[in-house]
């Protein structure tokens, strides 16, 4: 072990803090990490607590030390250290985004072709190889080869000579949302439905143009938890759509956004709700945790609703 330290509470009870310490720790380094502490820490005679300390770890490799009860620190400020004799909890939270990235590397999820390519990784049930994947799904090979890159590094997919063998759908959909914003990723164009939420549903429905809801207006036809007080829709156009719905342009008191999607891919694999046109779930959860309100817990929700349900949405 690389540091080894001691507790003493004022009533003279003592934890041992057994500490791995590593230059850098990918979330795909961060289980063999955990196993070679948690081996040290189990050898004291009264078992020592696991640490594993990085210059920086990632939300991904801080959830999986997390979830396996091994504590964590980073030079950045991330820390969570529990002991339960002596009681002892420390947590506190530094940045979410590596201060020395590797510029040989695709380090974020922004972009046209990486949407593509995520709802394409998330929404195929592995197995499958990288030109198969984009051939079934009209997504960039190149695209999908960077994208899976950063979904390896971060413990979320597992490949063997080159092919997908498993994916954490939950876990590329939160790792996508840390890269990705609802209206600032897609261009918004705000108006109002006079006559509230119900009169924009039924235009919808007889709508001849290609539309897609999302949001809370799209997550209550899955799971009612809270009514919608806005309709977010993608189109092609807002401004035609605009005029086409007979809606009034409106910066104050809109109750109607319109979206113009990053990719056309938010029209893909659609469903149909209550009538309405629906965007893929997996769209939908990665739209609901980066909206605005309550839409995030929503996203928590639509998580579970796909976990119950994955044969619905899933190929």
């Amino acid at each position: 072990m690389d540091l080894l330290v001691e507790i003493e509470s004022p009533s003279g009870e003592t934890a041992l803090l057994a500490v791995e310490i590593k230059r850098t720790l990918e979330s795909r380094d961060i289980l063999p990490a955990i196993q070679r502490i948690s081996q040290i820490a189990e050898a004291f005679p009264t078992r020592a607590v696991p640490v594993v300390a990085a210059a920086y770890l990632s939300p991904r490799a801080r959830v999986l030390l997390r979830d396996r009860g091994v504590g964590y620190v980073d030079t950045t400020g991330n820390i969570r250290i529990e002991s339960s004799r002596p009681g002892l909890f420390i947590a506190a939270d530094g940045v979410d985004c590596d201060p020395w990235p590797r510029d040989h590397k695709l380090q974020t999820l922004r972009g046209r072709g990486a949407a593509r390519a995520l709802r394409a990784v998330v929404d195929t049930r592995p197995p499958y190889g990288v030109r198969e994947l984009a051939k079934r799904t009209g997504a960039s090979a190149p695209t999908l080869s960077r994208v899976l890159d950063v979904l390896e590094r971060d413990a979320i997919v597992t490949r063997r000579r080159g092919a997908v063998l498993t994916v954490d759908w939950r876990a590329a959909i939160r790792r996508w949302a840390e890269d990705y914003a609802q209206t600032e990723s897609n261009t918004p164009m705000l108006a109002l439905e006079p006559r509230g939420l119900p009169a924009i549903e039924r235009k919808l429905r007889a709508a001849k143009f290609a539309y897609a809801v999302t949001g809370a207006f799209a997550a209550q036809r899955f799971d009612p938890v809270a009514p919608a007080r806005l309709a977010a829709v993608y189109v092609k156009d807002a401004g035609e759509s605009i005029d086409t719905l007979d809606l009034r342009g409106a910066e104050v008191g809109a109750n109607v956004v319109f979206l113009e999607p990053l990719d056309a891919v938010v029209f893909e694999r659609t469903l149909d709700r209550d009538g309405l046109r629906c965007v893929a779930p997996s769209q939908l959860a990665v739209d609901l945790l980066t909206g605005p309100g309550r839409e995030p817990s929503q996203g928590e929700q639509m998580l579970q609703w796909m976990e119950q349900n994955e044969h619905d949405w899933r190929s």
